[in-house]
């Protein structure tokens, strides 16, 4: 499956025009391509300043209202004037768009921007049946292969040592960090199992389970901030009580002598940790133990819980005859029948549902910061399921219920009314507003706040703005589609609506409104005429995804469209701000993207035969093949880094191969 692996990197290309309706005028262009098994191609793009322009909004509302009118000018593009050559700058080119009905032949020959540089690098050899791992994030590739009769593992083109096997994983056979920057694995060498860690050996040991090297003997994983690597193992030395226990290793530093049963609760900055610990031995009863940061507690607790700064550890232990108490550092701090302790991601708040009575006769009642909920208490076998914090961390929201299947919601001390059923329980995004979904009486409703807004029958799914206290949702209030936006409702069309998202900055919204098999989306409220949805995925790995884009600036949307009238041939488009442009007759395409600093686009054509295109503002710039058809498929093969280069898996006639753009 795998041959060479190469690198190319390239320099800068003169500034051309933009072949996508005016959109992004200037593109210095930096190309790297690769012709390898899995190689990288990088294409750095340095962009110029551009004049700040009216929001494109507008505009694209007075498209919708007059789509016989010249459409809008783009933002960042210079109106028409007469030409000021500067000494020296070559003329520009107005972009060419096509004619109603032509067919656009963009699968032949092309050149790479003048000026690019192309450099190989090896980063691994061809052979049958190597296994390739990708980072979630900048394409860091991991290749197990082997190296005669041993196993090797290569990252980023560095081989590491021979061993007899790679030691699998959950789901592959090397681990990555959350920024993707560190990697780690483990390998058998004879009766010894070896961790490397960014290709350096961190630990052997000669622990097995039962002299066995297999899955449970080393499962890795990494801190959230990617500073520490931990493992766990199961040691089996005999059959007998007292031989075999559960290993938790952190940077390489084991457990103390015992089982972790409790854990391990890793803290949030992922800079400590605790797990309580079963002490056996063949000939005496079992003793319990409580670590933190690896060393035995002057305390026994268990149900480790960190605080929001990571600074505290909440505790529970047993408490005689039938309690259960409550610690603080290890300090007690409550003694009831049971404890369940919520901690927000941010803030000092902290919400506990205290149990108590009998295992037939339980009731409870909700603790916020140490202080006692009034009408909180449940009773009959009541219970309160959920608790959940605003994003700020300064609110609460608590669903409570009691025996008779009456269930309401009670917001820092509020109750709510009562329902039969209540889902999706959330805040806005500014924290000020509690929503949720909930049914009684054989109606469904979306809750905002105090009001409510219902429909017959049917799972409304509300959606939340990433920005203010925006809320949206589909709901059909008397049997017909209506749309709920900001607390009005609005009716759609005989079909109604789908996809329905806001813009990053909480301004504006979107959705397509049904039309048959077909869709044309909707922007605040107003049809796009130059709007139909042809079908191509916008994500190949996620069905999910919406089917259209938002720039990360807000400033620009756009879908893959198919022509608004018949052209009696087969053509796909990209509808982009407000208007429809025409960019290739043959096949679907894939993978539409908007660099990070939302100055072009991206996006991917196949042909037939299965060679696979990267444009980029409606210019092709490299050629490549997916490796068994299924590059796109796996996680993490297409990406933007930090720098707004984006990486691309790919492969070539005969190789894999990653891209950088």
């Amino acid at each position: 499956m795998y041959n060479r692996k190469h690198f190319f990197s390239g320099g800068i290309s003169r500034h051309e025009p933009s072949a996508i309706g005016g959109f992004m005028r200037h593109l210095p262009v930096r190309i790297a391509l690769s012709s390898v098994c899995l190689t990288m191609v990088g294409l750095c793009l340095t962009l110029s300043a551009q004049t700040k322009k009216p929001s494109v909004w507008d505009k694209i509302k007075q498209a919708a209202q007059q789509p016989g009118q010249q459409q809008p000018q783009q933002p960042g593009q210079q109106p028409q004037q007469p030409s000021q050559q500067q000494p020296g700058q070559r003329p520009q080119r107005p972009a060419q768009q096509p004619s109603s009905g032509s067919s656009i032949n963009d699968s032949g020959p092309f050149k790479p921007p003048a000026g690019t540089k192309i450099e190989e690098k090896i980063l691994a050899p061809l052979q049958d049946r190597a296994k390739f791992e990708v980072s979630p994030h900048g394409v860091h590739v991991a290749t197990t292969e082997t190296d005669g009769s041993r196993a090797v593992v290569y990252y980023d083109g560095v081989v590491g040592p021979k061993f007899d096997e790679i030691l699998p994983q959950t789901g592959g056979n090397v681990a990555f960090s959350p920024d993707s920057k560190r990697y780690a694995y483990c390998a058998r060498l004879g009766t010894q199992y070896v961790v490397m860690v960014d290709g350096k050996e961190l630990v052997r040991s000669s622990e097995a389970n039962s002299g066995r090297f297999d899955e449970a003997s080393c499962q890795l994983g990494f801190t959230s901030n990617s500073k520490h690597v931990f493992w766990t193992s199961n040691v089996v030395l005999e059959t007998k009580r007292g031989s075999m226990y559960r290993r938790f290793w952190f940077d390489g530093r084991p457990s103390p002598t015992g089982s972790v049963t409790d854990g391990p609760a890793i803290s949030p900055d992922g800079d400590h940790f605790a797990y309580g610990l079963t002490i056996s031995d063949p000939y005496h009863q079992d003793r319990y133990a409580f670590a933190v940061d690896g060393k035995i507690a002057p305390y026994m607790a268990g149900s480790p819980q960190w605080t929001s700064d990571s600074k505290h550890l909440y505790t529970q232990r047993s408490a005689a005859p039938n309690g259960t108490e409550l610690l603080f550092d290890g300090k007690p701090i409550a003694k009831a029948f049971g404890f369940k302790v919520y901690i927000p991601p941010v803030g000092d708040m902290v919400a506990v549902v205290v149990s108590g009575g009998t295992n037939f006769h339980p009731f409870s009642f909700l603790v916020v910061n140490g202080k006692k909920v009034p009408g909180s208490d449940t009773v009959e076998r009541g219970a309160i399921s959920k608790v959940v914090f605003s994003p700020d961390g300064k609110h609460y929201a608590a669903i409570i219920g009691d025996l008779n299947n009456h269930l309401w919601v009670m917001v820092d001390g509020k109750r709510g009314q009562e329902y039969t059923s209540i889902d999706k329980l959330t805040f806005t995004a500014d924290s000020s507003t509690v929503v949720y979904t909930a049914y009684v009486n054989s109606k469904v409703f979306v809750i905002v706040g105090d009001q409510e807004f219902g429909q017959p029958m049917g799972a409304p799914v509300p959606i939340i703005s990433p920005v203010g206290n925006r809320v949206g949702a589909f709901i059909a209030t008397d049997g017909t589609p209506h749309l709920l936006m900001d607390k009005q409702i609005t009716a759609l069309t005989a079909h109604g609506g789908s996809d329905l998202s806001f813009t990053p900055d909480g301004a504006h919204y979107a959705y397509f409104a049904v039309d048959g098999l077909g869709g044309r989306l909707v922007i605040d409220g107003a049809p796009q005429p130059q709007s139909s949805l042809s079908g191509d995925r916008i994500d190949m790995q996620n069905v999910s995804t919406l089917k259209y884009i938002f720039s990360a600036d807000s400033k620009h949307v756009a879908h893959f469209a198919v022509p608004t009238t018949p052209t009696g041939d087969y053509q796909r488009g990209v509808f982009l701000d407000g208007k429809y442009v025409q960019i290739s007759a043959d096949g679907t395409n894939t993978d539409l993207t908007f660099s990070p600093d939302s100055k072009h686009l991206f996006w991917i054509h196949p042909y037939g035969d299965r060679r696979l295109r990267v444009f980029i503002d409606g210019k092709p710039l490299v050629d490549f093949f997916a490796a068994g058809n299924s590059v796109a498929m796996v996680a993490g093969w297409w990406d933007f880094g930090e720098d707004g280069t984006l990486s691309l898996l790919a492969q070539d006639e005969n190789s894999l191969k990653g891209t950088h753009s």
